[in-house]
């Protein structure tokens, strides 16, 4: 019973031993992926990214999240996307690709205080992944988009915080004049703009601004830029709706909702 307890308080952990996920399950749940129904392709996306979650490896299960999310835009479903980014940041709340992309989703919602919160979380897990280029060019694309001078106000202040004054400077003239390049379009023009950009908010140009390849996936990091660390919390297999129990049509959007 000593060496037991001595070995708990020397704060040594048993070694991962969780299997890996076989390949030829995740060759099958792609190609179940592209045989299914516009609506229904992110389902075994989704189911990958839960296997590859409890098999341990993070990066790998985050990767399939993200194309789960992005199928979902493509087939017209924005709020049930937004709700299955809110369960991941939940479980992985420093998925830097995640929180860029939800942010994108609450300013396409109009959800303003969701909006301002994810983007304050977005820049901490930026700054801390080394991605902070890349998250200065999605704010500064937000604050060009959005309309809305509390939000812009936030904006400023965050790229502030990712040293790049001179953006902020220019995003404060604009929450102050309403002068951005985008200003005066409709409410479903924002929307738009704000949806397409959650779409390819992983797809930057590099050289584009001060983008370079180390700063879209550094080599702490994941696929997707996301922080590869080990460890957290278990899957999120209980977001899945399978494509069964879901009628042709239905809004699967309550289903993820905190």
């Amino acid at each position: 019973m000593k060496r037991i307890s001595s070995w708990f308080r020397s704060g040594k952990s048993s070694p991962d031993r969780r299997a890996p996920v076989a390949e030829e399950l995740l060759d099958d749940l792609e190609a179940q992926a592209e045989a299914a129904a516009s609506g229904f392709r992110w389902v075994p996306l989704n189911r990958a990214g839960d296997l590859c979650e409890r098999a341990g490896d993070r990066a790998r299960a985050l990767e399939y999240y993200g194309r789960a999310i992005d199928v979902m835009l493509e087939d017209g479903q924005p709020e049930p996307a937004r709700g299955l980014a809110t369960k991941i940041v939940r479980i992985h709340p420093t998925a830097v690709r995640t929180l860029c992309t939800l942010t994108w989703l609450d300013l396409a919602s109009h959800h303003m205080a969701s909006a301002v919160v994810h983007l304050t979380e977005y820049v901490e897990s930026a700054k801390a992944g080394g991605v902070e280029d890349l998250a200065g060019e999605q704010i500064y694309m937000m604050a060009q988009v959005v309309d809305d001078a509390e939000f812009r106000g936030a904006a400023a202040d965050a790229l502030d915080a990712l040293d790049r004054s001179d953006d902020a400077a220019e995003v404060t003239d604009w929450a102050a004049a309403g002068q951005a390049p985008h200003d005066g379009e409709s409410p479903a023009d924002w929307t738009d703009r704000c949806l397409s950009h959650a779409l390819g908010s992983n797809a930057r140009k590099v050289g584009d601004r001060g983008v370079t390849p180390d700063s879209l996936r550094p080599a702490s990091s994941g696929a997707n830029g996301e922080d590869a660390s080990e460890g957290g919390p278990g899957p999120v297999e209980e977001a899945l709706v399978k494509r069964d129990q879901v009628p042709e049509g239905q809004d699967v959007s309550e289903e993820y909702r905190t």
